[in-house]
């Protein structure tokens, strides 16, 4: 959450360096989440990764 707080204050602010270190966390805790998400349930894993994707793909989009 924290990263796409911080991808898109970059975007806000058109501070492109901000933009990078947001959606790199973000990156960073998505694969963290699927990874730990397959372990219990691969369905769920699957919806994350599908919601990160979409997020990241927001955040450079608008």
């Amino acid at each position: 959450m924290i990263g796409g707080v911080l991808a898109s204050l970059g975007r806000l602010l058109s501070l492109l360096s901000l933009h990078l270190i947001g959606t790199f966390i973000l990156v960073i805790g998505g694969v963290v989440g699927v990874i730990e998400a397959w372990k219990v349930k691969r369905k769920n894993s699957i919806v994350i990764l599908v919601l990160i994707v979409s997020m990241i793909a927001f955040t450079f989009i608008i």
